[in-house]
């Protein structure tokens, strides 16, 4: 049995008997893991306060490769991102990104980069203002990089031409889009040009520019149902997002 440490975000967490509790942790140096706090419901336990679904934090944990649940020692609060939790809107947002990511990261090994790329979001998303949305999308489509698959949305699959302001279909099987002479032969979802230029603009610009972006309606409805369709056809048994599905209900609300 080993006795490590390292960086962790909490994705989520759920009791197990009367005291003890389950998290799944996204941890920086170890990939995801899963872990038992013994005691963490408990008046007086040691955990209290900073082990809910989306803290930061600095853990010890004892470690046996024969067994799926680890032992949590030690948690220390890092950031609780305390600005998220008070908002229903960035709360909905922040768990999309770390539902995205529980459902979609199966191995236990290291992927800093990705690591990296939520502790950032989670950042802006607790101080970030403008388009709460915009920064999703660019978590979204960062995500889609660092997992090996980043899609094309500056030309098209068959033909190699420029898609422009004339847009195209998206093909998300083959990670990009047909122009609209190609795409008339074989479909996919119709996407405008203004909207290829945001996704396209996201893939190139900082996270901290994200929440610059004013996207009309329509737009909006293309970027989301194009993220929708990609994950759902590359991540095996992935479903929508429920929490993305909460922050939809409450902007419709």
């Amino acid at each position: 049995m080993a006795i490590l440490r390292c960086e962790a975000i909490v994705l989520k967490g759920w009791r197990l008997g009367e005291t003890s509790k389950i998290l799944s942790l996204f941890t920086k140096e170890f990939g995801k893991i899963k872990v038992v706090a013994k005691g963490a419901l408990g008046p007086k336990s040691k955990f209290k306060g900073c082990i809910e679904s989306l803290a930061q934090l600095q853990i010890i944990f004892y470690s046996k490769q024969t067994r799926e649940l680890q032992l949590l020692s030690q948690a220390d609060l890092v950031n609780g991102h305390i600005h998220i939790l008070g908002d229903y809107e960035r709360t909905s947002l922040a768990l999309a990104a770390t539902e995205l990511i529980d459902k979609a990261v199966l191995a236990e090994e290291p992927m800093v980069p990705l690591f990296d790329l939520l502790v950032g979001y989670l950042k802006e998303m607790d101080c970030g203002g403008g388009c709460l949305e915009g920064y999703f999308w660019f978590f979204e489509s960062r995500f889609i990089d660092r997992m090996g698959y980043q899609p094309t949305w500056d030309h098209c699959l068959e033909c190699n031409g420029s898609l422009g302001a004339g847009g195209g279909f998206f093909q998300p099987l083959n990670g990009g889009l047909l122009c609209r002479q190609c795409g008339s032969r074989r479909g996919g979802l119709k996407v405008e040009g203004e909207t290829l230029e945001i996704l396209y603009w996201l893939q190139r610009t900082e996270l901290a520019e994200a929440g610059k972006l004013n996207p009309l309606p329509a737009q909006k409805a293309e970027i989301r149902k194009m993220f929708d369709l990609y994950f759902k056809t590359h991540i095996e048994h992935m479903r929508s997002l429920k929490s993305l599905g909460i922050f939809y209900k409450m902007e419709e609300g």
